[in-house]
């Protein structure tokens, strides 16, 4: 019997969405998720420690920038990528978060990781998202 990872074959692509209420859950859930979705697409440990400090900054923040007490979350691999996409936050509350991950002496943690990052109005129009990719190939 042979196993086939993603490596091998053609790009794998895992997705997988949540909506967590503002709490002490927020963060042990989003980084165990997150690490399972990188996980099934055979993310290397460095970058998978990458996307757990991202989640660890996200989930310290964003709840000071949602808009009802819940946030969003989409986690998507496609080939060698990683997309966080964090939802229901606030008009200007995704540059607050942003701007709430700035470390004094190490620099803006959302920026630093990420290779791509972005504001989008929500699809409602009731808010903003922030969408966050990360390569791993």
């Amino acid at each position: 019997m042979t196993n086939t990872s993603a490596q091998d074959g053609p790009p794998v692509e895992n997705a997988v969405s949540l909506r967590l209420a503002n709490g002490p859950l927020t963060a042990p859930v989003l980084s165990r998720v997150v690490t399972m979705v990188l996980a099934r697409a055979n993310c290397p440990i460095d970058r998978l420690d990458d996307a757990i400090l991202v989640c660890d900054a996200i989930s310290a923040h964003a709840p000071a920038h949602s808009r009802d007490g819940y946030l969003a979350f989409a986690v998507t691999t496609r080939g060698r990528e990683f997309e966080l996409r964090v939802g229901e936050l606030t008009a200007q509350g995704a540059d607050g978060l942003v701007r709430d991950a700035l470390v004094p002496d190490v620099g803006n943690v959302l920026e630093h990781i990420s290779e791509e990052l972005q504001v989008v109005a929500s699809a409602d129009g009731s808010g903003e998202e922030l969408v966050l990719k990360l390569s791993f190939g």
